[in-house]
């Protein structure tokens, strides 16, 4: 009997190649489909809710895949993390209806990005050191403009743009490269210390949107763009955005 499995992840993505699997190189997705097939007996192939970057975290990522294995969820958990690196943890193996797919299934997804800006060497995988000063009302301004729908495609790699990481459901994916607008129905910036955390959820992302977001609120801070230079760059009149670094990203939580 197949069963569909759902996996919650932790990860630290520091010494990973991204998420998705590429032959020859150190992906999360490659190295568990890896344990699952020593644990199983079954080459298998797992489905992200989301596709992050090299160097990009994840405290609650999640995987789905379909299996003939009889293992028990709390069992086959217990049996990945033992064949899995110090730096992946499955928290949680559950077993869902079959028609739950991790990516296509979610509503919404929550990545938070966090700053500092007195260099700590216990934050150096998980931050970003942004030394400039930064005018933190004058980011906190931009915030309600980039709320809602919009078009994000000037914050993103513009030149994979046209394939975001995850589509909207599998009756989209034959003109998901058409589709670069999101809606964002949340973003919060607040302070800890001599830290900065942005928050955003979002229906969807694309490529690097979060972090070329973040690049455009500390290049707002600095003052190297102001608040009201939103519209020329959702315009495409203003293009050379700063993406902030990988090791600052970390994806919270997928909502379904």
């Amino acid at each position: 009997m197949i069963r569909n499995l759902k996996m919650i992840i932790e990860y630290d993505g520091t010494d990973f190649y991204g998420w998705q699997y590429q032959p020859g190189k150190r992906t999360v997705q490659g190295e568990i489909e890896e344990a699952i097939e020593e644990t199983t007996g079954q080459p298998t192939r797992i489905i992200g809710a989301g596709r992050t970057d090299q160097g990009v975290h994840a405290l609650a990522q999640v995987a789905n895949f379909k299996t003939e294995s009889k293992i028990l969820p709390e069992k086959l958990r217990k049996a990945l993390n033992s064949l899995t690196g110090e730096d992946i943890c499955i928290k949680e193996v559950s077993e869902v209806p079959l028609e739950f797919h991790a990516r296509f299934s979610a509503k919404s997804k929550i990545y938070q990005y966090r700053i500092m800006t007195q260099y700590s060497p216990l934050k150096r995988r998980t931050h970003w050191l942004v030394e400039y000063k930064l005018n933190i009302e004058r980011m906190k301004k931009v915030i309600p403009d980039l709320v809602g729908e919009h078009d994000f495609k000037n914050v993103s790699v513009s030149d994979e743009a046209s394939t975001p990481t995850n589509e909207i459901s599998p009756a989209d994916s034959e003109n998901a490269h058409k589709n670069t607008i999101c809606r964002i129905d949340d973003l919060s910036l607040t302070t800890d210390g001599f830290d900065i955390i942005i928050s955003i959820e979002a229906n969807r992302f694309l490529r690097k949107m979060v972090r070329g977001l973040v690049g455009f609120l500390v290049d707002v801070g600095r003052g190297r763009y102001y608040p009201e230079d939103l519209m020329q760059i959702f315009s495409g009149g203003q293009k050379a955005i700063y993406f902030a670094p990988p090791q600052g990203l970390c994806l919270m939580e997928i909502r379904y």
